[in-house]
């Protein structure tokens, strides 16, 4: 039993390599005869073996089937088993499943009730912020509203406080000037009067004492056939001759003209050796001499070939004018009393004044005219032939200006020298009354959102940072009891106001030096810069920035404006008083008749139109800084020339000023073409300016 089955495997394994073994052993016979032989004996060994299992095989098939029913049904078993198993598996995995949908069923149930909630919270949270946002955008609406409700009101009420106060200074100030004009004019009557009885008298005593004299002279005779002549009266106190000896008549006792002092004046300028016959005034019977006509007998005067001195007379209509001369060869620049006129041989007119001083020289050939100031300075302008001009001051900026065209409009450039340094400035020149004149034109314009905001007012005050306050400098410490600037500015333009009135002392500082051991203004006598001056100075400045701005407008249309346009003459046509901060040195002529100044940094207020017979404007000093200036109220003439350049100073330095501020520094600016244009500055500015003062210099040594 136990053999066959290791024979019956040994078979098996020997049964399955059979063919490979035929197949070899074929191949081998098929090659060598031998092997042939082996491989036969090996077929036939082979075919025994599987005899002998087959045989074997057939003896057990009892057992054989029974073992394989056996198996069978022990895999039927097994089959059942697994089958069952594989039921109750199924069940529970049914039932595991049905209990997890059961579980993510009622979580997703769960999770959408808390989606549910949430989503109603957070709606409801938003509502609430809606709710909130919409009540707090009211309450700062409303806020805003009261607050602007609230500014417009102050600003109404300042509105209206300003310009109650500004019709109260005016009522003032004109009720003042019109107290001060009558009060100058009673004086001057007094005084006429006075003097009139003074004269009366010395006629009734000279003329008494003639009539002793002549009495004495009959009775007595004369050696020599001598005949009796009248004696002349006392001249007045205003009548004095201008050349010769103080008397009256000329002859052999009157002084020659060759040593005559204005003779050598003219003689150094023109070179020339030919000197004006003296004489005097002529008397007549009643001692006094002849009143002339006015400004017309002072024009033949100054034309007469003689050169004969003739009395400049005053008006008799007008108590202001009265006591102020004018002259057709000195237009627009008044002289006190008793200035004297005299033409020289080379066509000069010079103008002396009662005590003997030079007042002014004018030469129309040359077209030179020289100005002695109170202080003893020169102010030279020269107008040459092609319209260019030379102004030498002793004080202040001097310039050379020259003209040129762009698309048929005049213009001039000016190159100004001042503390060694050359700057130029662009001008539109014009006519008026005889007189050549320049009014400011821009070398750059704005946007109208910053004139609108130069011209409005700030949300809150400002405080300003004025460097020359924190750390005073020498200028604000000698000006600071005439000028201190504001602490705080509720518009752009107030500041613009003091940036004007301190440009211009720095200037008056630097270009006209106290003398030593002067006190500062503002401790004597001087008119400091008030409040009420300030604002004056304010509202002037406000026209002037929207005087820019119509100009601004213009260029961006390419419209050309006509000559004059934004002049000082237009400005006085619209009936309302005018204030500009002084731009040099003038020699004017107080109520009193006497002489007085103003300077750069002075104040004042223009009150009359333009006259175009005297080329001035009747004005009143608001503000100046004492010593020779002229007094607070003093009414004075300022000639239309001067008023121009006020105003061209103050819109030069509020151009500055703005471009100097928060907003205008960062702005864009435009150039017009007719800045484009201009000529270069004149490079030899400086050197013709000096010649201009060395000739002066000469002509007056």
């Amino acid at each position: 039993m136990n053999a066959f089955p290791l024979e019956h495997r040994t078979v098996g394994r020997t049964s399955l390599s059979l063919s490979e073994d035929e197949t070899m052993y074929a191949q081998k016979a098929r090659a060598n005869p031998i092997c042939q032989r082996r491989g036969l004996i090996a077929l036939a060994a082979v075919a025994m073996l599987s005899a002998s299992t087959h045989s074997v095989a057939q003896t057990q098939p009892a057992a054989a089937a029974a073992a394989l029913q056996q198996r069978q049904e022990a895999a039927a078993a097994a089959l059942q088993q697994r089958q069952e198993a594989a039921a109750a598996a199924q069940l529970q995995r049914a039932a595991a499943v049905a209990a997890a949908q059961e579980q993510r069923a009622a979580a997703m149930a769960a999770a959408q009730e808390q989606r549910a909630a949430l989503l109603q919270q957070r709606q409801e949270a938003a509502a609430a912020a809606q709710q909130q946002r919409a009540a707090a955008v009211a309450a700062a609406q409303e806020q805003r509203a009261a607050a602007l409700q609230q500014r417009q009101a102050a600003m109404a009420a300042a509105q209206q406080q300003s310009a109650a106060a500004v019709q109260q200074q005016r009522a003032a100030a004109v009720a003042a000037a019109q107290q001060q004009s009558a009060a100058a004019a009673a004086a001057v009557q007094q005084q006429r009067a006075a003097a009139a009885a003074a004269v009366q008298q010395q006629r009734t005593a000279a003329a008494a004492a003639a009539q002793q004299r002549t009495a004495a002279a009959g009775a007595h005779g004369t050696a020599g056939g001598a005949t009796n002549q009248p004696v002349q009266a006392a001249a007045s106190k205003w009548h004095l001759p201008l050349l010769g000896s103080k008397s009256s008549t000329a002859g052999p006792s009157a002084t020659p003209a060759a040593t005559n002092p204005v003779s050598r004046f003219f003689d150094s300028v023109t070179k020339r050796g030919n000197t004006p016959t003296a004489a005097g005034p002529a008397a007549n019977p009643s001692g006094a001499a002849k009143p002339a006509a006015g400004p017309a007998s002072i024009a033949s005067a100054a034309h007469a070939s003689d050169g004969q001195v003739r009395l400049a007379s005053l008006k008799s209509d007008q108590a202001f004018s009265a006591r102020t001369l004018q002259s057709q060869q000195f237009l627009g620049h008044s002289a006190p009393p008793g200035t004297r006129q005299m033409l020289a041989p080379n066509g000069s007119t010079v103008r002396r004044a009662a005590d003997g001083s030079i007042l002014d020289v004018h030469n129309p050939k040359s077209g030179v005219y020289i100005q002695h100031g109170l202080d003893g300075s020169r102010r030279i302008t020269v107008e040459q032939p092609d319209g260019s001009r030379v102004f030498a001051p002793a004080h202040g900026a001097a310039y050379v200006q020259h003209p040129y065209q762009f698309h048929a409009q005049p213009f001039d450039l000016r190159t100004r020298y001042q503390q060694g340094q050359l700057t130029h400035q662009l001008y539109r020149p014009y006519t008026y009354a005889g007189v050549n004149m320049d009014v400011y034109a821009p070398q750059r314009f704005y946007s109208p959102d910053v004139y609108r905001w130069a011209g409005g007012y700030y949300s809150a005050p400002v405080q300003p940072q004025w460097n020359f306050v924190s750390t005073p400098t020498p200028w604000f410490s000698y000006y600071k009891g005439y000028f201190t600037p504001e602490k705080s500015y509720l518009s752009p333009v107030g500041w613009l106001t003091d940036y004007v009135l301190a440009t211009s002392l720095i200037s008056a500082y630097h270009t006209h030096p106290a003398p030593a051991g002067a006190p500062p203004p503002g401790q004597e006598t001087a008119a400091t810069i008030t409040p009420e001056v300030k604002q004056k100075v304010s509202d002037e400045v406000a026209r002037q920035v929207h005087r820019e701005s119509v100009e601004a407008e213009e260029n961006a249309k390419n419209q050309d404006s006509p000559p004059g346009t934004g002049s000082v003459v237009q400005e006085l046509g619209d009936h309302e008083p005018h204030v500009f901060v002084v731009a040099s040195d003038l020699d004017l002529v107080d109520p009193a008749g006497r002489r007085c100044m103003v300077s750069e940094g002075d104040v004042v207020q223009v009150v009359s139109e333009a006259k175009p017979k005297s080329g001035t404007a009747t004005s009143v000093v608001l503000a100046s800084k004492g010593g020779v200036e002229c007094a607070r109220s003093a009414q004075v003439e300022i000639a239309l020339s001067d008023l121009q350049e006020m105003q061209n100073h103050m819109r030069e330095t509020i151009d500055q000023g703005m471009a100097n501020s928060s907003v205008g520094s960062k702005a864009k600016t435009v150039a017009p073409a007719y800045a484009a244009a201009a000529p270069a500055p004149d490079a030899n500015a400086a050197r013709e300016i000096e010649q201009q003062k060395e000739i002066a210099a000469a002509a007056d040594g």
